[in-house]
């Protein structure tokens, strides 16, 4: 098949000119690449949002000033079962203004036995005063952030089944198109795969043909090819000629080059 386009390729390695089914562009449709990174763009941004809308996580990442707060009040409190004590403080944020603010000191706080009257640190958010905490106190701490800056990861994991195949057998037939050897192969059989696929994104047409052709030695040899091209599979009677790129010395996996004409 395809004769005619193939009989002007260089017969000798190494090639640098690509068929045209063999660029990146055509490994990853654009639609669906476009589709994952809407979905990724969606996901990466909710670390963002609950930064915005958490006080103690703006307080973590934002530009912050400490101070020392004076203790209004304390009064008991519990913190997860043992003891605690809630403290009112006040405190002057850079400009002058006054603001306060309230915390529970568990036992093991360093500053649990703080008393009335007495100063304790604090840390304000510098254009938000109102958001502020004791310096240190760990039950208000943000709530943790790499879990949801993670999660595009596991995203791209679980999507993986359907873009990686797909970009591996294209760099596969683009390093046997450009350093090993053309040859013309016959059709041995058709093996359809199961993958997971969007629509518009190859991989639910694809399979693996098994090919017939000889080596420079003269000797024949099987090797199997890749191919997503539904139409050539329907032509990929058993027989049918066709042309391959291989390597001499792992001749198991081929390229079946009339799947990178279009």
């Amino acid at each position: 098949m395809f004769e005619d386009e193939l009989a002007a390729l260089p017969p000798q390695p190494p090639r640098t000119a690509l068929l045209p089914g063999m660029r990146l562009g055509a490994a990853l449709p654009g639609r669906a690449l476009l589709l994952v990174l809407v979905f990724l763009a969606l996901f990466a941004s909710m670390p963002l949002t609950i930064i915005r809308s958490d006080p103690m996580m703006r307080l973590q990442f934002g530009p912050s000033r400490e101070a020392e707060a004076d203790i209004l009040s304390v009064s008991d409190s519990t913190c997860g079962g043992s003891r605690a004590r809630r403290v009112v403080y006040e405190f002057s944020s850079a400009d002058g203004r006054h603001y306060r603010g309230s915390a529970q000191l568990c036992e093991q706080s360093p500053y649990y036995s703080v008393g009335l009257g007495e100063r304790i640190p604090v840390r304000y958010l510098g254009s938000d005063p109102a958001v502020n905490a004791v310096r240190g106190a760990s039950n208000n701490a943000a709530p943790p952030l790499i879990p949801f800056v993670l999660f595009p990861l596991f995203f791209l994991l679980i999507l993986s089944p359907m873009y990686v195949p797909q970009f591996r057998e294209v760099m596969r037939a683009r390093r046997l198109f450009r350093n090993g050897l053309l040859a013309t192969a016959q059709v041995v059989f058709v093996r359809k795969r199961n993958t997971m696929s969007w629509p518009g994104w190859p991989g639910s047409g694809t399979a693996d043909v098994f090919l017939s052709f000889q080596l420079p030695s003269g000797q024949r040899r099987e090797g199997i090819a890749w191919c997503a091209n539904e139409w050539l599979l329907n032509q990929c009677a058993r027989g049918a000629a066709v042309h391959i790129a291989f390597m001499p010395d792992r001749p198991e996996r081929v390229a079946l080059l009339e799947a990178f004409l279009r």
